[in-house]
């Protein structure tokens, strides 16, 4: 039965609908969803998921989960150019390049040594069920499938809505303190009056999930194809990717490939599930394969972003704040790292230990992160296309003429090697979007529910892939492998889902006991810890000391999201009151009459940490 009154009302049942459902529950938060469709999504798109969202997986318990069922690291190493995938002639199925992808191979190392997980690999018709799933599992979320909202009004407490149950007809009214639209922006945005603006049109481009047996024609470890040959150039070839669902090596048994149409290409809006197989079949260049069309999904490049992400009580997140190419893989990442930034924050607001203001600190925090990742992505996006001077295709413009081009690349001769190598150093660029590491966890928050201490950003990586850790406020926690009674611990599994976490050193006991005292006062969850060999986690390698930017008698305060709150370089003539001070702006809450006076020494209590 759908509840009369919920706490938060989720407007869609994608990726970052999903997963709002789910953080919410684990955040003592009631919540209900209401998605149209009958089920989730049916096409295997968005299928790499960053370190920074394995992170957020890893924290409510699902990475590992993630992992076993998406593709092997093994069988996702690679991505690789060739001209064709199929056919018999002398520039057919020939290999341009290849490169690492998604951390593995080359990339490893880096990879391993900046987070606690691994990226992973599975399309949302994989994810999204396992996420749905786990949210179902929660008692406080409940999840409506075939249900619409069609009315929405806000009044001063909150909004209320119309939902339409799809199959019988009968119209429910739910009041809601609080209301996340996460409906890829298909109507509430219309109905509050928040607009995405940006560019759009950029190009008409087609998925089409299909069935086959390729296992001829493929590697076991390559992941991604993409195709640029005589007939046709960058994106218009298409991208090829693995779809598995319980094969993921050559003998995948579905495939997803996504393709440009030409601006007055006559398959524009015609092709469909029903008659999509010879465009499939003439793009491979296999024009007997035999192959099932599962479906197809049309959609256009575009770089947009919302004007509004909070509207009263209404707060718009993933597709319905942003859209843009999938490039760098980005999207879906971003809509789950929205929702990681919005739930504790209502959290804090719902529990009465946050003032309605800190609501505010979503858009001022991810408003500029995602302006950075949707300029980004178009950037990757149209990098392909340089691709095409890379191998001396820029003046090609019938088939004949990139014919010719491309027998002059592989011609055996001194200036065919050095086609070839100009080819290489081109084509190497596009490690900005398949291996964007600093992109994925190394971006940060300027302003919003943090403090500034005027110290200067470490530089970032221009191609996105090299990551430089800091303790710098509004950046994401370092990891470090501590060490906890023999148990390896990463920094990012200390403490409990939706509490802040203080970490100091040695001769930080002070800051513990201020943190202790201040939440059993306030009423904020604060955990505290020690980290050195006689506190609460010893740091064996001393890579944490190395990264901690603060002495061993200062402090870091951590977010419940794990980005740096604040930091204090050093002990403080009075740590309670410093703490105090700095989680009253953080939070925007007056504390002034909380009394200031320290437990006496000994009296912290030993914490349980999680497993």
């Amino acid at each position: 039965m759908i509840p009369s009154e919920v706490s938060v009302l989720i407007i869609g049942g994608g990726g970052s609908g999903l997963t709002s459902s789910l953080f919410l529950s684990d955040l003592d938060v009631d919540s209900l969803l209401v998605e149209r469709h009958p089920g989730t999504s049916h096409m295997p798109k968005a299928g790499a998921h960053n370190q920074r969202t394995m992170e957020i997986f890893r924290r409510h318990g699902i990475a590992d989960e993630v992992q076993r069922t998406g593709a092997p690291a093994e069988n996702r190493m690679r991505a690789a150019w060739m001209t064709t995938l199929g056919g018999n002639g002398p520039l057919d199925r020939r290999h341009l390049f290849s490169i690492d992808l998604n951390g593995e191979g080359v990339f490893r190392e880096i990879y391993e040594r900046d987070s606690p997980e691994l990226s992973a690999g599975l399309g949302q018709y994989l994810i999204e069920p396992l996420i749905r799933r786990n949210a179902e599992k929660r008692d406080l979320g409940r999840l409506c499938f075939n249900h619409e909202v069609v009315s929405l009004e806000q009044n001063g407490s909150g909004a209320i809505a119309g939902i339409r149950d799809r199959a019988t007809g009968t119209t429910h009214s739910v009041r809601a303190q609080y209301v996340i639209a996460a409906d890829g922006g298909r109507s509430i945005g219309g109905m509050v009056g928040a607009n995405l603006t940006g560019t759009t049109g950029l190009a008409a481009m087609l998925s089409i999930y299909f069935r086959a047996d390729l296992s001829a024609y493929v590697d076991d470890d390559v992941m991604a194809y993409w195709f640029v040959g005589a007939e046709f150039g960058a994106w218009a070839g298409g991208s090829m990717v693995k779809a598995g669902p319980t094969k993921w090596d050559r003998f995948s048994e579905t495939w997803t490939i996504h393709f440009m149409f030409h601006p007055d290409d006559p398959d524009i809006g015609r092709l469909t599930k029903n008659n999509a197989l010879p465009r499939l079949r003439k793009i491979l260049n296999l024009p007997e394969l035999d192959a099932e069309v599962l479906g197809v999904s049309p959609w256009t490049i575009e770089a947009v972003q919302t004007d509004q992400y909070r509207v009263g009580n209404i707060f718009f997140i993933g597709d319905a704040a942003h859209r843009q190419p999938p490039t760098s893989g980005l999207g879906l990442q971003s809509a789950i790292q929205d929702a990681d930034n919005l739930a504790w924050k209502l959290a804090a607001v719902l529990h009465g230990w946050a003032p309605e203001s800190l609501l505010d600190t979503y858009e001022s925090e991810r408003r500029a992160v995602i302006a950075a990742n949707v300029e980004y992505a178009l950037f990757a996006f149209q990098n392909q296309f340089a691709f095409e001077a890379g191998l001396g295709l820029n003046r090609a413009k019938t088939t004949e003429e990139r014919r010719a081009a491309f027998l002059a690349y592989f011609a055996d001769t001194p200036i065919g090697e050095t086609r070839r190598a100009r080819a290489r150093e081109v084509f190497n660029t596009v490690r900005l979007e398949l291996n964007p590491h600093d992109r994925e966890i190394g971006f940060h928050y300027g302003a919003g529910a943090l403090i500034p201490d005027g110290t200067v950003p470490p530089p970032r990586d221009p191609m996105g892939v090299n990551y430089i850790p800091t303790t710098r406020p509004g950046h994401r926690l370092p990891h470090a492998w501590l060490n906890k009674r023999g148990q390896r611990v990463s920094t990012h599994d200390i403490g409990g889902i939706g509490k802040f976490i203080l970490l100091t050193g040695r001769r930080g006991a002070s800051w513990c006991e201020a943190a202790d005292e201040l939440s059993r006062k306030t009423l904020v969850p604060i955990s505290a810890f020690r980290i050195s060999a006689d506190g609460d986690f010893g740091d064996p390698t001393r890579r944490w000391e190395r990264l901690r930017e603060i002495e061993e008698d200062g402090a870091l305060l951590i977010r419940p999201d794990r980005y740096v709150a604040c930091r204090f370089p050093r002990m403080s003539e009075d740590p309670y009151d410093s703490l105090r001070s700095a989680m009253s702006k953080i939070l925007g809450r007056s504390f002034d009459d909380v009394p200031s006076d320290l437990p006496t020494a000994g009296s912290r209590q030993e914490v349980e940490f999680p497993q």
